[in-house]
Protein backbone atom coordinates (compact mmCIF):
# COMPACT_ATOMS: atom_id res chain seq x y z
CA UNK A 1 0.00 0.00 0.00
CA UNK A 2 1.31 3.38 -1.03
CA UNK A 3 1.78 5.61 2.11
CA UNK A 4 -0.66 8.96 1.96
CA UNK A 5 1.52 12.14 0.89
CA UNK A 6 2.39 14.57 3.24
CA UNK A 7 0.14 17.58 3.01
CA UNK A 8 1.33 21.23 3.08
CA UNK A 9 -0.91 24.19 4.64
CA UNK A 10 0.29 27.56 3.11
CA UNK A 11 -0.22 30.73 5.43
CA UNK A 12 0.28 33.98 4.28
CA UNK A 13 -1.06 37.22 5.90
CA UNK A 14 -1.46 40.54 3.99
CA UNK A 15 -1.74 43.96 5.31
CA UNK A 16 -2.18 46.68 2.40
CA UNK A 17 0.43 44.27 0.48
CA UNK A 18 -1.12 45.61 -2.98
CA UNK A 19 2.82 46.11 -3.92
CA UNK A 20 3.71 42.61 -3.25
CA UNK A 21 0.87 40.24 -3.29
CA UNK A 22 0.95 39.38 -7.14
CA UNK A 23 4.82 38.74 -7.53
CA UNK A 24 4.06 36.32 -4.40
CA UNK A 25 1.29 34.62 -5.49
CA UNK A 26 2.38 34.00 -9.42
CA UNK A 27 5.18 32.34 -8.25
CA UNK A 28 3.94 30.50 -5.72
CA UNK A 29 1.08 28.92 -7.54
CA UNK A 30 4.06 27.81 -10.25
CA UNK A 31 4.96 25.21 -7.04
CA UNK A 32 1.44 23.98 -5.52
CA UNK A 33 0.08 20.51 -6.09
CA UNK A 34 -3.03 19.06 -4.80
CA UNK A 35 -1.66 18.08 -1.34
CA UNK A 36 -0.80 22.07 -0.57
CA UNK A 37 -3.36 24.58 0.38
CA UNK A 38 -3.35 28.13 0.82
CA UNK A 39 -5.02 30.04 3.15
CA UNK A 40 -4.60 33.83 3.23
CA UNK A 41 -5.00 36.02 5.99
CA UNK A 42 -6.14 39.65 5.43
CA UNK A 43 -5.86 42.42 8.06
CA UNK A 44 -8.13 45.35 7.07
CA UNK A 45 -6.15 46.41 3.87
CA UNK A 46 -7.37 49.26 2.28
CA UNK A 47 -5.26 49.28 -0.69
CA UNK A 48 -7.44 46.76 -2.83
CA UNK A 49 -5.43 43.78 -1.67
CA UNK A 50 -8.50 41.68 -1.21
CA UNK A 51 -10.26 43.05 -4.46
CA UNK A 52 -6.99 41.92 -6.19
CA UNK A 53 -6.93 38.31 -4.28
CA UNK A 54 -10.93 37.75 -5.05
CA UNK A 55 -10.35 38.89 -9.16
CA UNK A 56 -6.89 36.62 -9.82
CA UNK A 57 -7.46 34.21 -7.35
CA UNK A 58 -10.92 33.05 -6.17
CA UNK A 59 -10.12 29.63 -5.55
CA UNK A 60 -8.12 30.35 -2.44
CA UNK A 61 -9.67 30.31 1.34
CA UNK A 62 -9.24 34.08 2.69
CA UNK A 63 -10.25 35.37 6.10
CA UNK A 64 -11.08 39.19 6.22
CA UNK A 65 -10.33 40.90 9.28
CA UNK A 66 -12.26 43.75 10.41
CA UNK A 67 -9.24 45.56 12.23
CA UNK A 68 -5.54 44.87 12.04
CA UNK A 69 -5.07 42.20 14.73
CA UNK A 70 -1.27 42.06 14.12
CA UNK A 71 0.67 38.74 12.72
CA UNK A 72 1.12 37.04 15.53
CA UNK A 73 -2.94 36.69 15.77
CA UNK A 74 -3.69 36.43 12.00
CA UNK A 75 -1.44 32.96 11.78
CA UNK A 76 -3.07 31.76 14.63
CA UNK A 77 -6.21 32.10 13.34
CA UNK A 78 -4.96 30.12 9.92
CA UNK A 79 -3.54 27.74 12.20
CA UNK A 80 -6.43 26.66 13.89
CA UNK A 81 -8.70 26.63 10.33
CA UNK A 82 -6.11 24.21 8.57
CA UNK A 83 -4.88 20.63 9.39
CA UNK A 84 -1.80 19.25 7.38
CA UNK A 85 1.75 17.44 8.33
CA UNK A 86 3.67 21.26 7.44
CA UNK A 87 2.83 24.67 7.75
CA UNK A 88 4.56 27.32 5.54
CA UNK A 89 4.27 31.06 6.84
CA UNK A 90 5.38 33.26 4.47
CA UNK A 91 5.38 37.04 4.09
CA UNK A 92 3.53 38.58 0.67
CA UNK A 93 6.88 40.45 -0.15
CA UNK A 94 8.71 36.70 -0.69
CA UNK A 95 8.77 34.54 -4.04
CA UNK A 96 9.88 30.99 -4.02
CA UNK A 97 11.94 30.20 -6.89
CA UNK A 98 12.61 26.76 -8.02
CA UNK A 99 10.99 23.90 -5.93
CA UNK A 100 11.61 25.60 -2.62
CA UNK A 101 8.19 24.21 -1.67
CA UNK A 102 8.92 20.79 -2.67
CA UNK A 103 12.15 20.70 -0.97
CA UNK A 104 11.30 21.34 2.03
CA UNK A 105 8.50 18.67 2.12
CA UNK A 106 10.90 16.01 1.10
CA UNK A 107 13.44 17.43 3.79
CA UNK A 108 10.70 17.52 6.62
CA UNK A 109 9.84 13.94 5.33
CA UNK A 110 13.06 12.65 5.73
CA UNK A 111 14.23 13.67 9.12
CA UNK A 112 11.23 13.68 12.09
CA UNK A 113 13.69 16.20 14.55
CA UNK A 114 13.44 18.65 12.14
CA UNK A 115 11.15 21.57 13.99
CA UNK A 116 11.72 23.56 10.70
CA UNK A 117 12.83 24.04 7.54
CA UNK A 118 14.38 27.49 6.14
CA UNK A 119 16.94 28.42 3.03
CA UNK A 120 18.49 31.20 1.77
CA UNK A 121 16.58 34.68 1.36
CA UNK A 122 18.10 36.90 -1.17
CA UNK A 123 17.07 40.60 -1.55
CA UNK A 124 15.36 41.78 -4.75
CA UNK A 125 13.40 44.94 -5.89
CA UNK A 126 11.58 46.53 -8.51
CA UNK A 127 12.30 48.43 -11.68
CA UNK A 128 9.25 50.72 -11.20
CA UNK A 129 6.27 51.25 -8.96
CA UNK A 130 4.02 50.88 -12.36
CA UNK A 131 5.97 48.04 -14.00
CA UNK A 132 6.66 45.40 -10.90
CA UNK A 133 9.53 43.60 -12.69
CA UNK A 134 11.95 41.44 -10.15
CA UNK A 135 15.41 42.69 -10.20
CA UNK A 136 17.07 40.04 -8.31
CA UNK A 137 20.20 40.92 -6.13
CA UNK A 138 23.43 39.02 -4.54
CA UNK A 139 22.63 40.42 -1.45
CA UNK A 140 21.55 37.87 1.00
CA UNK A 141 19.04 39.14 3.40
CA UNK A 142 18.87 36.67 6.25
CA UNK A 143 20.28 32.77 6.22
CA UNK A 144 18.76 32.24 9.73
CA UNK A 145 18.62 33.76 12.82
CA UNK A 146 21.90 34.23 14.65
CA UNK A 147 21.74 35.71 18.56
CA UNK A 148 24.70 36.89 20.36
CA UNK A 149 26.02 36.50 23.82
CA UNK A 150 24.35 39.79 24.30
CA UNK A 151 21.28 39.02 23.12
CA UNK A 152 21.37 40.77 20.35
CA UNK A 153 19.43 38.88 17.27
CA UNK A 154 20.06 39.55 13.87
CA UNK A 155 19.90 38.03 10.36
CA UNK A 156 23.21 36.19 9.50
CA UNK A 157 24.67 37.42 6.44
CA UNK A 158 22.00 40.30 6.46
CA UNK A 159 23.64 42.64 3.96
CA UNK A 160 26.60 41.27 2.19
CA UNK A 161 27.17 39.89 -1.15
CA UNK A 162 26.74 36.28 -1.31
CA UNK A 163 30.06 34.55 -2.21
CA UNK A 164 29.29 31.22 -0.87
CA UNK A 165 29.65 31.65 3.01
CA UNK A 166 26.72 30.22 4.24
CA UNK A 167 26.38 27.50 1.09
CA UNK A 168 26.80 24.68 3.76
CA UNK A 169 23.22 22.86 5.03
CA UNK A 170 23.36 22.87 8.79
CA UNK A 171 21.38 22.71 11.97
CA UNK A 172 20.67 26.15 13.39
CA UNK A 173 19.28 28.16 15.78
CA UNK A 174 16.04 29.32 14.05
CA UNK A 175 14.98 31.35 10.61
CA UNK A 176 13.49 34.70 10.04
CA UNK A 177 9.32 34.61 9.88
CA UNK A 178 9.87 35.43 6.48
CA UNK A 179 9.49 32.38 4.86
CA UNK A 180 9.99 29.26 7.32
CA UNK A 181 8.32 25.73 7.18
CA UNK A 182 7.64 23.94 10.28
CA UNK A 183 6.41 20.60 11.12
CA UNK A 184 2.87 20.94 12.64
CA UNK A 185 3.51 18.97 15.58
CA UNK A 186 6.19 20.91 16.58
CA UNK A 187 3.97 24.11 17.06
CA UNK A 188 1.33 22.27 18.45
CA UNK A 189 3.96 21.11 21.37
CA UNK A 190 5.12 24.99 22.17
CA UNK A 191 1.27 25.79 21.87
CA UNK A 192 -0.41 28.05 25.14
CA UNK A 193 -3.65 27.54 24.86
CA UNK A 194 -5.01 28.61 21.29
CA UNK A 195 -1.35 30.12 20.94
CA UNK A 196 1.07 28.83 18.40
CA UNK A 197 2.67 32.14 17.99
CA UNK A 198 2.15 34.69 21.08
CA UNK A 199 -1.02 36.88 20.50
CA UNK A 200 1.06 39.46 23.16
CA UNK A 201 3.80 40.05 21.13
CA UNK A 202 1.27 41.12 17.83
CA UNK A 203 4.38 41.79 15.48
CA UNK A 204 8.05 41.56 15.29
CA UNK A 205 10.49 39.60 17.40
CA UNK A 206 8.23 36.70 17.18
CA UNK A 207 10.64 34.41 14.87
CA UNK A 208 12.94 34.96 17.42
CA UNK A 209 10.58 34.10 20.08
CA UNK A 210 9.34 30.66 18.55
CA UNK A 211 12.78 29.53 17.73
CA UNK A 212 13.44 29.86 20.96
CA UNK A 213 10.81 27.69 22.23
CA UNK A 214 11.48 25.34 19.36
CA UNK A 215 14.99 25.11 20.64
CA UNK A 216 13.60 24.09 24.28
CA UNK A 217 11.31 21.45 22.90
CA UNK A 218 14.48 19.59 21.70
CA UNK A 219 13.31 20.29 17.78
CA UNK A 220 16.18 20.95 15.62
CA UNK A 221 15.76 23.76 13.21
CA UNK A 222 17.55 23.11 9.28
CA UNK A 223 19.12 25.43 7.24
CA UNK A 224 19.26 24.31 3.27
CA UNK A 225 21.24 27.21 0.96
CA UNK A 226 19.84 25.24 -2.30
CA UNK A 227 16.48 26.34 -1.53
CA UNK A 228 16.64 30.20 -2.73
CA UNK A 229 13.70 32.34 -2.13
CA UNK A 230 14.08 36.17 -2.94
CA UNK A 231 12.65 39.09 -0.11
CA UNK A 232 11.14 42.49 -0.23
CA UNK A 233 12.68 44.04 2.55
CA UNK A 234 12.55 48.14 2.86
CA UNK A 235 14.81 47.89 6.32
CA UNK A 236 18.32 47.46 5.28
CA UNK A 237 19.58 45.68 8.00
CA UNK A 238 23.06 44.29 8.50
CA UNK A 239 24.77 40.90 10.26
CA UNK A 240 27.44 43.27 11.58
CA UNK A 241 27.13 44.41 14.89
CA UNK A 242 29.23 47.28 15.19
CA UNK A 243 27.47 49.92 17.29
CA UNK A 244 27.43 52.24 14.55
CA UNK A 245 25.76 49.75 11.87
CA UNK A 246 23.03 48.49 14.67
CA UNK A 247 22.20 52.32 15.21
CA UNK A 248 21.88 53.15 11.26
CA UNK A 249 19.40 49.81 11.09
CA UNK A 250 17.47 51.19 14.20
CA UNK A 251 17.75 55.12 12.70
CA UNK A 252 15.60 53.54 9.46
CA UNK A 253 12.85 52.43 11.00
CA UNK A 254 9.22 53.47 11.53
CA UNK A 255 8.33 54.63 15.22
CA UNK A 256 5.68 51.71 14.85
CA UNK A 257 8.11 49.01 13.79
CA UNK A 258 10.74 50.50 16.39
CA UNK A 259 8.21 50.13 19.27
CA UNK A 260 6.97 46.82 18.74
CA UNK A 261 10.67 45.38 18.40
CA UNK A 262 12.13 46.93 21.97
CA UNK A 263 9.20 46.26 23.78
CA UNK A 264 9.09 42.54 22.17
CA UNK A 265 12.75 42.29 22.40
CA UNK A 266 12.02 42.62 26.21
CA UNK A 267 8.88 40.43 25.84
CA UNK A 268 11.05 37.19 24.31
CA UNK A 269 13.83 37.88 27.33
CA UNK A 270 10.75 37.50 29.94
CA UNK A 271 9.61 34.73 28.05
CA UNK A 272 12.83 32.60 27.41
CA UNK A 273 15.35 33.45 29.83
CA UNK A 274 16.36 32.21 32.80
CA UNK A 275 19.20 32.88 35.91
CA UNK A 276 21.08 30.16 34.60
CA UNK A 277 21.56 31.81 31.52
CA UNK A 278 21.56 35.67 32.33
CA UNK A 279 24.09 35.83 34.92
CA UNK A 280 26.71 34.05 32.97
CA UNK A 281 26.27 36.67 30.35
CA UNK A 282 25.32 39.32 32.23
CA UNK A 283 28.00 42.02 31.74
CA UNK A 284 27.54 41.69 27.93
CA UNK A 285 23.59 42.42 28.29
CA UNK A 286 23.95 44.70 30.37
CA UNK A 287 26.21 47.13 28.01
CA UNK A 288 24.18 46.29 24.85
CA UNK A 289 20.99 47.33 26.79
CA UNK A 290 21.74 50.29 28.21
CA UNK A 291 23.45 51.48 25.10
CA UNK A 292 20.47 50.70 23.49
CA UNK A 293 18.12 52.12 25.60
CA UNK A 294 20.38 55.53 25.37
CA UNK A 295 20.44 55.48 21.34
CA UNK A 296 16.34 54.76 21.15
CA UNK A 297 15.56 57.63 24.09
CA UNK A 298 17.92 60.39 22.29
CA UNK A 299 16.84 59.61 18.22
CA UNK A 300 13.11 60.44 19.50
CA UNK A 301 11.99 56.45 19.61
CA UNK A 302 9.27 55.48 21.80
CA UNK A 303 11.79 53.51 24.10
CA UNK A 304 10.10 54.31 27.87
CA UNK A 305 6.62 53.74 26.25
CA UNK A 306 7.62 50.59 25.21
CA UNK A 307 9.63 49.55 28.42
CA UNK A 308 6.91 50.09 30.45
CA UNK A 309 4.50 47.72 28.11
CA UNK A 310 7.00 45.18 28.40
CA UNK A 311 7.24 45.32 31.88
CA UNK A 312 3.39 45.24 32.32
CA UNK A 313 3.11 42.07 30.59
CA UNK A 314 6.20 40.41 32.36
CA UNK A 315 3.23 38.25 34.67
CA UNK A 316 2.13 37.03 31.68
CA UNK A 317 5.08 35.90 30.02
CA UNK A 318 6.47 34.73 33.06
CA UNK A 319 3.08 32.28 33.11
CA UNK A 320 3.68 31.19 29.87
CA UNK A 321 7.67 30.41 30.88
CA UNK A 322 6.69 27.92 33.24
CA UNK A 323 4.83 25.95 31.06
CA UNK A 324 7.53 25.90 28.77
CA UNK A 325 9.94 24.63 31.95
CA UNK A 326 7.46 22.11 32.56
CA UNK A 327 7.92 20.50 29.62
CA UNK A 328 10.57 21.08 28.00
CA UNK A 329 13.24 18.92 26.62
CA UNK A 330 16.14 21.08 26.27
CA UNK A 331 17.53 22.94 29.19
CA UNK A 332 18.13 27.06 28.59
CA UNK A 333 21.99 26.16 29.36
CA UNK A 334 22.15 24.13 26.07
CA UNK A 335 20.15 26.23 24.39
CA UNK A 336 22.58 29.06 25.69
CA UNK A 337 25.52 27.30 23.27
CA UNK A 338 23.76 28.53 20.60
CA UNK A 339 24.17 32.27 21.86
CA UNK A 340 28.29 30.96 22.44
CA UNK A 341 28.64 30.07 19.01
CA UNK A 342 27.36 33.17 17.67
CA UNK A 343 28.68 35.60 19.66
CA UNK A 344 30.99 38.61 18.52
Amino acid sequence: MTPAKSTLAIHLVTWNSISHIATCLDALTKQMTPEMSLMIVDNASVDGTVRWIEEHYPQFHMLRNTRNVGYCRAHNQALRLTSSDYVLVLNPDVVLVGDWLQQAMTYLDAHEKAGSFGGKLLRFSYTSDELKEMVISPIIDSAGLQVNRNRHTVDRGSGQPDTGQFDSAEAIFGFSGACVMYRRSALDSVRWRDEFFDNDIFAYKDDLDISWRLQRMGWTAWYEPQAIAYHYRSIKGTSQTSDLLVARNYRSRSRFNSYYSYRNHWLVLFKNETWSTVWRDLPWIVIYEVKKFVFLTFTGRPSVAALISAFRLRTAMRKKAALMKHQSKRSALEVRQWFIQSSS
